[in-house]
């Protein structure tokens, strides 16, 4: 079943925010007025697209993008929204707004460092779709503005690309510094500076006491992996570089680690198992399909010595590394 997006509290916030009335934008889209009811409407993708094109049309008055974006930016509570605004930083925020942007609508957010800028790049949940481009510059003006709110300084995104042509008024382009360019992807990059900037609004504390209903909402919704399966993925990249502490995976993989060690009980795992098997899952692949030394299977599992990844292995098979490639781990 393809997953659905909540709708039923935009058609109770429209009215208020826009002047639109939910049924008219129901009967545009040849649906039941009666929908508007439903305070815990979903629908799926396409639909959601849908019935946001069908809003701003019967909006039918420009900058209503900014207008959406400044009154979101300073009223409902949004799980995404309020993730950012707990984080350490701009950088934190925006990945914590991309792990649970999915609660509230159908859009992949992935976040890269170029240079060590900050590259936000936003898409549909479904390849087959578009997002309605009025949709993607209420994206960039509503996080510009949240960045500016949690940040209390001027943030202004280096550049901004919208997926398509639209019309930028004065208003809009001032706002973000300058017109966005049109690309086939919608994307915002921020400095350096910006990125790394401290949020006046974090709380750890907060965050850590919320964290884990928001997980249990972001699993109901999408079906997201188990943590274990989510720590094993992060340690194939990981190890290489040293990373084996419980503390680093945390960090990676943007959950407290609390949080981490709660779910993986309820799994019934603990990371030192996790990294366990991890390790010899990769040095049996290593060993026998790899040309590589001892010592250097060693570096890439992450041990700081050779003589440990010995004792570990040995623990694990029964054998030496050596004994067990002679043996075709048999």
């Amino acid at each position: 079943m393809a997953t659905q997006y909540p709708v039923g509290q935009y058609f109770q916030q429209m009215d208020a925010l826009l002047g639109v009335a939910p049924d008219r934008v129901l009967r545009r889209l040849g649906l039941s007025p009666s929908l508007s009811d439903q305070a815990d409407l979903s629908v799926p993708a396409e639909t959601f697209f849908r019935i946001w094109d069908a809003m701003i049309a019967e909006a039918n008055r420009p900058g209503v993008e900014m207008d959406l974006a400044m009154a979101y930016a300073h009223g409902p509570f949004l799980p995404p929204i309020f993730a950012f605004s707990c984080s350490d930083t701009l950088s934190l925020g925006l990945q914590r707004l991309a792990d649970f942007k999915p609660l509230i609508g159908p859009l992949k957010i992935e976040l890269s460092r170029p240079d060590q800028e900050l590259r936000v790049e936003m898409r549909p949940s479904e390849a087959r779709l578009a997002m309605p481009p009025s949709m993607a510059l209420f994206e960039i003006l509503y996080i510009t503005e949240c960045a500016r709110c949690f940040s209390c300084a001027h943030v202004v995104p280096v550049e901004t690309c919208l997926p398509g042509p639209l019309t930028i008024d004065k208003t809009c382009s001032e706002f973000l510094g300058h017109p966005p360019k049109t690309s086939n992807l919608l994307s915002m990059t921020f400095s350096a500076e910006d990125s790394d900037r401290p949020l006046i609004t974090r709380s750890p504390s907060f965050w850590e006491a919320l964290e884990a209903g928001f997980q249990d909402q972001l699993e109901d919704r999408v079906g997201a992996a188990t943590m274990s399966a989510r720590i094993k993925k992060t340690l194939t990249e990981a190890l290489p570089g040293g990373s084996t502490s419980v503390e680093a995976m945390a960090k990676r993989l943007n959950v407290s680690k609390r949080s981490l060690q709660r779910r993986l009980s309820e799994e019934g795992t603990s990371f030192q198992d996790l990294l366990n098997e991890t390790r010899f899952e990769m040095s049996d692949l290593y060993l026998k399909h790899s040309g590589l030394s001892v010592s250097e299977i060693s570096y890439l599992l992450g041990f700081r010595e050779t003589s440990s990844f010995f004792r570990a292995f040995q623990g694990w098979t029964g054998m030496t590394p050596g004994d067990y490639r002679a043996s075709g781990g048999l």
